[in-house]
């Protein structure tokens, strides 16, 4: 049975599982969106089984009648930062200014939205999808700034925009991307043997060096931000329980907080475990 994987980049424990031919006899289909709302869409059309996203994605997706689990985290932290253009020197400068998004309701935009509200900044945020569109935006002057992460943060970088802030600097435990599932493949087998691959995929990184993991990412196509991303690479699979309530206390702070979503009831370790041989 075929595993249909919708992700805006590539992530480590996937790239390596791929290069050390773990995932040879796994039927992987991998779709790259252009934002969270088509991942939405297909997940509830059910054209595809997984998601690599945004945990915060789930508070929304879930109000919108997708049932889904949480079932691993494949990045530590989130390599993000807020870019903006050259004549702004920080946070601060982007008062009434206009800031690109994903999705002004969920994701990665809820935590530049913390940083900001909690620096004193009101921007006006304009939705314009994943991050590919959002860089063009910040590029073509149509937005003043946006958050980005790899690859998108070097190419910024490489067209003159000002790195303003880091989420890791300011919320180090902020947690990366999760892998979704939608709950119908919970128990599937694909699934089991999927998240085995990439649980020694996991294992393998780290008796890597830091200059072989950034060539193997650079050998699948990460040419830009791979330093970045192997350096907050999973050192586990499992969900951080921190990251959780960092996420719930961005809510929270925001008057954004669904009283009918539980983040951590949406979390599900058992097809984990299972695949690592901690239950049967």
């Amino acid at each position: 049975m075929k595993l249909r994987q919708n992700q805006f980049i590539p992530v480590v424990p996937v790239v390596a599982a791929m290069e050390a031919g773990l995932l040879n006899e796994i039927d992987l289909d991998i779709t790259v969106t252009k934002g969270s709302a088509d991942q939405l869409q297909a997940l509830l059309a059910k054209e595809t089984d997984l998601a690599v996203t945004a945990i915060d994605n789930l508070f929304e997706w879930t109000r919108s009648g997708a049932d889904l689990r949480l079932i691993a985290q494949v990045e530590r932290t989130a390599p993000l930062g807020i870019y903006a253009h050259a004549e702004f020197a920080s946070l601060k400068d982007l008062t009434g200014r206009t800031f690109s998004v994903d999705a002004i309701a969920n994701g990665f935009s809820l935590v530049a939205r913390h940083l900001l509200t909690s620096a004193g900044v009101r921007v006006e945020y304009v939705e314009q999808g994943g991050a590919r569109e959002r860089l063009q935006a910040l590029l073509s002057g149509e937005a003043d700034a946006t958050i980005l992460a790899p690859p998108f943060d070097t190419m910024a970088e490489n067209a003159g925009k000002r790195l303003l802030a880091t989420v890791t600097d300011l919320m180090p435990t902020f947690p990366g991307q999760g892998l979704v599932v939608r709950a119908d493949r919970v128990q599937s087998e694909p699934l089991t043997r999927y998240l085995r691959a990439l649980h020694e995929a996991v294992a393998l990184t780290e008796s890597m060096a830091d200059q072989a993991g950034i060539d193997m990412l650079k050998r699948h196509g990460v040419e830009r931000g791979a330093n970045a991303m192997w350096a907050t690479r999973p050192r586990t699979l499992r969900v951080d329980p921190e990251g959780l309530r960092a996420i719930t206390n961005i809510r929270e702070s925001l008057g954004m907080l669904p009283p009918d979503v539980n983040l951590s009831a949406l979390h599900d370790p058992a097809p984990l475990n299972i695949a690592t041989g901690i239950e049967r």
